[in-house]
């Protein structure tokens, strides 16, 4: 068990190699941050945090970059909790969130209520960022000049830094809410250090320099992959405060010579159509999660930038990673193998009990990542948590050389007729053939949800925001073999697929369009 405090592992990982640059703010000019200032910068903060906020949590709202990392490094550094919120979730979301965790104060910009505007969430207090900073200059450049000259454990110890974490609330994330309000998933100072590790041990072997930082840092990877890693010794992060321009992204990737790129196959997607084959050409290694990566666009991308693409699986009640493909070790179609010290099983969705190994079932899986619950929902939590094991909502196997396979999610089947169908299967069909008919079918353009029906328990809805006929629609899903079942008899013309700020689809969103007359 890593009993060590998350904001021990930054001192450490920072101090070790002071005047080494660890961010690198891409939306800002591309100013490059040495690590000891860094530290310095959250060494102040968290100092002015504790003397001002008797709170164990801190919010957030802030997108990735020097501010967003400093924020929450000093809430670490001062033994809080730090809350990033949702800004595009709405108000209600976002005060679903202040509530549940019980924030009185939120550290953000101007700029950022700016943008907000009238879904920022009331709090009794805000806190203008660059406002502190200011304040704190002083102390800031004392601090990081100490971190250039002393080891990491006197440091800590001066600046009153908890050395120790075990089981203790680090992180406080919510759930994107795509099939209904967020829940808060409490990670451990344990869940995060050795979901770090388990990182390094899959990834650590590429000596990778830098990874882009542009994932929401509510988003469990930007959260984890993309901030805590580079401050705990990883790669450098270059940040840019949002994966939605992928042309200006492209700037970044190829101005600071980002090595590796952690994202979505929806951002992947717009990213190589938009950002140019030259801007890309240079990185060692792209990721993907969130997600299902389609064939179709994983060989475009690697055909037309020379770019690996490696297929991972998390989620959020893992912190995130829980397995990934890479060159060492990869398979096509699958997610790749479990990080070290991640267990995985699965067994039947209605009784429970444990399948052979290979065979198909609900996911199961166990490790020192594996969060302890939800926030404030013991019902919840007994759903999932079983003797350590946790059972998620997506169905998949494990082959026999250890490689996990995933084969839909629980949410995106529906029951007819006493049959699980799977949307997904009948989405890439019809995404298919749109493709050959020249009608488009690129990115999220199509989507399978359901909607109650008195006979057959759910019936199949089609949202697309193409022109298609569905009476050729439905014959060819005959013509390629699917079950008269899972031919979707309704069709809904869209003006867009409802997507979340991760790139997901928002599955909520989607079945309230397929209910609406």
């Amino acid at each position: 068990m890593r009993m060590e405090s998350l904001g021990m592992a930054c001192v450490r990982g920072l101090s070790h190699h002071a005047g080494r640059v660890v961010l690198t703010d891409g939306g800002m000019g591309g100013r490059r941050i040495k690590a000891a200032v860094l530290l310095g910068a959250g060494l102040a903060l968290g100092r002015r945090l504790k003397r001002e906020s008797p709170e164990n949590r801190g919010g957030i709202l802030l997108p990735p970059g020097a501010g967003g990392t400093i924020a929450n490094l000093a809430c670490v550094l001062a033994g809080k909790t730090p809350v990033n919120l949702n800004f595009t979730s709405g108000r209600l979301a976002a005060e679903s969130a202040v509530r549940q965790a019980g924030l009185k104060t939120v550290i953000t910009a101007r700029a950022m209520e700016e943008r907000v505007g009238e879904h920022f969430p009331r709090t009794d207090r805000k806190l203008d960022l660059a406002v502190l900073l200011k304040e704190e200059k002083r102390a800031a450049v004392f601090w990081s000049l100490l971190a250039m000259v002393l080891p990491a454990g006197w440091l800590a110890a001066l600046a009153g830094v908890s050395q120790e974490g075990g089981e203790r609330e680090a992180g406080l994330l919510f759930t994107s809410g795509s099939t209904g309000e967020p829940k808060g998933v409490v990670l451990s100072h344990q869940n995060i250090l050795s979901n770090l590790q388990q990182i390094e041990g899959a990834l650590g072997k590429l000596k990778l320099a830098s990874v882009l930082g542009c994932l929401p840092l509510f988003h469990s990877f930007g959260f984890t992959v993309t901030l805590w890693w580079p401050l705990c010794g990883g790669p450098g992060v270059v940040t840019y405060p949002s994966p939605l321009d992928p042309q200006a992204l492209g700037e970044v990737i190829a101005r600071h010579g980002v090595e590796l790129v952690v994202t979505t196959p929806t951002f992947l997607r717009a990213l190589m159509r938009r950002a140019g084959q030259e801007k890309l050409k240079n990185l060692r290694m792209v990721v993907t999660g969130a997600e299902k990566l389609p064939p179709s666009l994983k060989t475009e991308f690697e055909e037309k930038t020379g770019v690996r693409v490696y297929e991972g699986y998390g989620m959020t009640e893992a912190a995130p990673v829980v397995a990934v493909n890479t060159p060492e070790k990869g398979k096509e179609g699958s997610v790749g193998q479990p990080v070290d010290g991640m267990e995985v099983r699965t067994v039947d969705e209605r009784t429970r009990e444990v399948l052979p190994r290979g065979e198909a079932g609900i996911l199961e899986f166990r490790g020192p990542n594996i969060f302890p619950g939800y926030l404030g929902r013991p019902d919840l939590t007994k759903k999932v948590l079983c003797d350590g094991w946790y059972h998620s909502a997506d169905y998949g196997r494990v082959d026999g050389e250890g490689f996990l396979w995933i084969e839909g999610r629980r949410a995106r089947f529906s029951k007819i007729g006493g049959e699980m169908v799977p949307h997904g299967v009948v989405e890439e069909e019809l995404a298919k053939w749109c493709r050959r008919a020249g009608l488009g079918g690129e990115g999220h353009e199509i989507m399978v949800t359901a909607v109650e029906d008195e006979k057959k328990g759910e019936s199949l809805v089609v949202l697309h925001a193409v022109d298609l006929d569905a009476t050729a629609a439905e014959k060819v899903l005959r013509e390629a073999g699917l079950p008269n079942l899972w031919i979707p008899r309704k069709f809904r013309r869209v003006e867009k697929i409802p997507l979340l700020a991760s790139g997901k689809l928002d599955l909520a969103a989607a079945r309230k369009m397929a209910q609406n007359p």
